[in-house]
């Protein structure tokens, strides 16, 4: 779980423009926190905080939570993107996503 919050913080910060020291301030955490959630070296965090900086970077809690292979940035943005559309126009979307993969 860890490697995934590092990894997800990291990817969407950068793919915000946002450094850690504006993140930071965002989420109304401190910087050196910031820096070693990238860095992999946090063991336990609350999850105010957490919450606080999912909240700076758009994401959801589950988002940290989720299978690792389906965490990185912009798969996390796709299934964030499918989720919030109507269960027939997802289902319209994700077969036409499929039928583009299979060209």
């Amino acid at each position: 779980m860890q490697t995934v919050i590092s990894k997800l913080v990291n990817q969407k910060r950068q793919s915000l423009g946002l450094t850690i020291e504006r993140l930071a301030e965002r989420a109304g955490v401190s910087i050196s926190l910031i820096s070693r959630i990238e860095r992999g070296e946090i063991d336990n965090i609350s999850l105010k905080k957490l919450q606080a900086i999912a909240d700076a970077l758009g994401l959801e809690m589950s988002d940290f939570f989720g299978e690792e292979a389906l965490t990185g940035v912009h798969t996390v943005a796709l299934i964030a993107y499918l989720k919030s559309l109507p269960e027939a126009k997802r289902e319209t979307v994700a077969e036409s996503i499929l039928r583009i993969l299979k060209l």
